[in-house]
């Protein structure tokens, strides 16, 4: 694991754990420091409506619930939320290792997860690039023109 790991995590769970800021920072926050990782700072945290609604502009069917973000010494840890489908989307990614099944295992207990899926994208974080200058790196990904 060279450079670290990174997972996603699709779920369904309790829509009242999905719909409080509150809750959702708290459980951010404990998710965090459960793991090991060291949070820079505050939990940024948004409720979808009451911004929309700050920005004057209609919301998007199913917009909604809550989005946190918060900024690790090592990278980051978000959620968002759809407290009307019972359903959430997490990304967690580390530069250091951290262990997956700790992650399953809070979430099915803190926010009464009944459904997720994880997908570990760890693989595709392996450097492959053999030490090439960046020049080289560059003109590999251009993209051509039609």
């Amino acid at each position: 694991m060279e450079h670290g790991r990174h997972i996603k995590v699709l779920g369904k769970a309790s829509a009242d754990a999905l719909r409080s800021v509150g809750s959702v920072r708290e459980f951010l926050m404990d998710l965090v420091y459960e793991l090991g990782m060291r949070p820079l700072g505050d939990t940024h945290m948004y409720e979808v409506e009451e911004e929309i609604q700050k920005l004057g502009v209609e919301p998007f069917e199913d917009e909604g619930g809550v989005t946190g973000i918060c900024v690790l010494s090592t990278s980051h840890c978000a959620i968002h939320t759809w407290p009307l489908r019972s359903f959430f989307v997490m990304d967690i990614y580390s530069c250091r290792d951290f262990d997956p099944a700790i992650v399953g295992e809070f979430i099915a207990t803190r926010l009464g997860a009944f459904k997720l899926k994880m997908t570990d994208l760890t693989f595709a974080l392996e450097n492959d690039f053999d030490d090439e200058p960046v020049e080289s790196m560059t003109a590999q990904a251009s993209v051509p023109t039609a």
